[in-house]
């Protein structure tokens, strides 16, 4: 089996936002061939989930600035992704179909656009639909769990950690209410927020098929 220390170069997909009840789903990907990989290595790229916020921006500034053309983001933010949850549900399908779908087309956008043919991705249910669709494309594809050990998987952990931190202020801005992070110990703000926006107005920061909106909309 061609494993990934026999890759030249390489894709690594990883996601964020995916246990968080309120704030965007967000899958990144990063492109690394050998003479990158020592640079990111040097600054010290490791998994977004390790690491302060802090440094996940300061680590994120700096992808940007000299690999943007390495790197794409796929995101729903939340009231996007209800609507394609919902769908998904009528289908018998759930979230994990629509994280494969985003590791997917991170994937096809920087395999063509880089001309790579490999790529590694964090294992998760559903993920096996990005290798069989894919390998139909002719693109190499590796499920690992701990993906993030690999260089260009924590790279891509890093931005997506910091487009999702973005996200979830950018809506914390709006409503001009201070969204937490996470999916324990967040009913009480649920229940604020809807006391100050509405119900309605839920659906637009908040992950709903969670089974907290339900102690969230309870009196």
């Amino acid at each position: 089996m061609e494993r990934i220390h026999d890759w030249d170069r390489w894709i690594g997909t990883d996601e964020a936002g995916k246990g968080d009840y309120f704030g965007p789903l967000v899958v990144a990907g990063v492109c690394v061939d050998a003479e990158c990989r020592d640079e990111l290595l040097e600054m010290g790229i490791t998994d977004g989930k390790k690491v302060s916020n802090s440094r996940v921006y300061k680590l994120a500034e700096c992808l940007w600035k000299h690999y943007d053309h390495n790197i794409v983001v796929e995101e729903k933010m939340p009231n996007t992704y209800n609507t394609q949850y919902d769908l998904l549900k009528q289908r018998g399908e759930n979230s994990s179909r629509m994280l494969a779908d985003l590791h997917i087309k991170v994937i096809e956008t920087l395999a063509k656009r880089k001309k790579v043919k490999h790529a590694l991705v964090d294992k998760f249910p559903y993920s096996g639909d990005i290798t069989q669709l894919l390998t139909r494309q002719d693109i190499k594809i590796v499920l690992e769990t701990n993906a993030e050990r690999d260089v260009a998987v924590a790279a891509a952990s890093i931005i997506a950690r910091e487009r999702f931190l973005t996200g979830i202020e950018t809506l914390s801005n709006r409503y001009e209410f201070q969204l937490p992070r996470g999916a324990s110990h967040v009913v009480d703000a649920g229940k604020d927020f809807i006391k100050l926006n509405g119900e309605k107005s839920l659906r637009n920061v908040a992950k709903l098929h969670f089974g907290t909106t339900q102690s969230v909309l309870s009196s």
